[in-house]
């Protein structure tokens, strides 16, 4: 046969039309549901972590801060809670440690990010980078919480950690090895950029903030928002929080996923040319969309209710209220002047303002002295937990608070008066317990009263931080250089 006239064109041809036709449309399906498999396992690869697993920065994109699955940490087993193991870095540790399939990822400040078995024994550790000029530590290394996630490399799943570097690059590891598979460039030292913010994740992309170093001793830079290609680390949008020529706004919270219509939300720091520019981004809720990083929306704080350096630290909550008889979707964050506040998400009302705001604690510059808050809540489908610093309840001073809001008013359904700190790190929750970290103490409370179930007064441990949950143990860093790892 003439090789030109032969192959599958030459034997559909010679099928009958009618059964030409039908086999046509068969194979044309087919090709359809392929396309739909395949562009739905690429969106599904992104949660390949097993159920119980924290992933990310508070456990998941949604940034709930609340492992809904778990059952052997609960409020009667949360008092028999005592130290499993401790794992000694070359630096204190900021960073929340992140569990995925068995092994522990979490960062110090000497500027290494570290994978660690279930059994506190070390897997790998990989130098990701430090700064030490013009930082508010000796050394500020990792600070970001990385992010693990399934990727395409090759057309081979592959486990991918992703972090921020303390050298102004953001990295792609290989979960098994720590070997790097990509670093891009998205903060210059020199420049005072640095990568506070946590990875998001979602549909090939990943998403992280920059901002300053450090204020006030650092010079501020303009805030940016980065979206990077997952496989090669190639940026694919950037969304400047201020116009050319003006500084602040920076991105030091971690960014929030609405998955329900593919948007992102995060918090802004500092205004930083208010004199010569007009910086409506700065101190300020905003909303994006995923695909591109185009605005939707934004809030800003009036000035009227700022302090000084009033900036939001916080990361986005999402959450919902029943107000008047209908389901609303909201967005909430505190910031540093002390103040909650909850935002309508739904398309562009976010720009008319608060829903309700509440008062959280003292407003001040200094969150690690117990002004305002930087403390990141967490949602557990039906109530709002928010911490922070110096306050007052029921006439009693604290230096450090918890406490349980009705989502659609923000009243409080119960208060925690924290004696020895302020709350800096996020709210962790699981079925009947919230875990906070207050000055030098963890503390486990019943998340339906707020009575302590665990804490660890006297320990002499300087923990720092934000906790994470999973599969029965309860991971923190300290200042001390040390990760621990509680069970009960």
């Amino acid at each position: 046969m003439d090789k030109k006239h032969s192959g599958p064109g030459m034997l559909v041809r010679s099928i009958p039309r009618k059964w030409r036709v039908i086999a046509l449309s068969v194979l044309a399906l087919a090709i359809i549901l392929a396309g739909v498999l395949t562009v739905l396992s690429r969106q599904q690869a992104t949660h390949a972590s097993s159920a119980g697993d924290w992933p990310s920065y508070m456990g998941d994109d949604k940034r709930s801060g609340f492992n809904e699955v778990e059952t052997m940490i609960n409020a009667t087993s949360a008092p028999n809670l005592k130290l499993h193991w401790k794992y000694q870095a070359g630096g204190g540790i900021f960073a929340q440690a992140v569990v995925s399939d068995g092994v522990i990822y979490w960062g110090s400040l000497d500027g290494y990010e570290h994978a660690t078995k279930l059994d506190g024994t070390q897997i790998w550790q990989q130098n990701v980078g430090r700064r030490t000029t013009c930082s508010p530590l000796p050394s500020l290394g990792v600070v970001s919480t990385a992010e693990v996630a399934s990727v395409s490399l090759g057309g081979k799943q592959t486990s991918v950690v992703f972090v921020g570097g303390g050298d102004g690059n953001f990295y792609a590891l290989r979960a098994t090895t720590g070997a790097v598979i990509w670093r891009t460039p998205i903060g210059n030292p020199p420049s005072n950029t640095f990568i506070w913010s946590s990875p998001l994740v979602y549909n090939n992309s990943v998403y992280i903030g920059t901002a300053t170093t450090g204020e006030p001793h650092c010079p501020l830079v303009p805030g940016q928002f980065f979206q990077l290609d997952v496989a090669t680390g190639s940026i694919q949008h950037i969304f400047n929080t201020v116009p050319d020529g003006c500084l602040g706004a920076g991105v030091w919270s971690s960014a929030t996923l609405d998955i329900s219509d593919g948007s992102i939300y995060f918090t802004t720091g500092t205004e930083g040319s208010f004199k010569t520019c007009k910086e409506p981004l700065a101190i300020a809720i905003v909303k994006l969309h995923a695909s591109d990083l185009s605005l939707i929306s934004s809030w800003q704080i009036p000035i009227t209710e700022r302090g000084p350096d009033s900036d939001f630290g916080a990361s986005a909550t999402l959450f919902n209220a029943t107000i008047g008889g209908t389901v609303h979707k909201l967005v909430g964050a505190v910031d540093k002047n002390g103040y909650y506040y909850a935002l309508d998400r739904a398309g562009t009302a976010m720009s008319n303002g608060p829903v309700w705001k509440a008062k959280i604690a003292e407003g001040g510059e200094c969150p690690q002295c117990g002004q305002g808050s930087i403390s990141s809540s967490a949602w557990n489908g039906k109530t709002l937990f928010v911490a922070g610093g110096k306050t007052t309840i029921k006439g009693m001073t604290c230096k450090g608070s918890l406490r349980a809001l009705y989502p659609a008013t923000g009243a409080f359904i119960w208060e925690r008066c924290f004696a020895d700190g302020p709350v800096m790190g996020s709210v962790t929750m699981v079925p009947g317990v919230a875990a906070v970290v207050a000055g030098p103490n963890l503390i486990l409370v019943s998340s339906v009263t707020g009575k302590t179930l665990y804490t660890s007064q006297g320990s002499g441990i300087a923990f720092y931080g934000s906790p994470s949950i999973s599969h029965g143990v309860l991971y923190v860093g300290s200042t001390t250089k040390h990760l621990y790892a509680y069970g009960t």
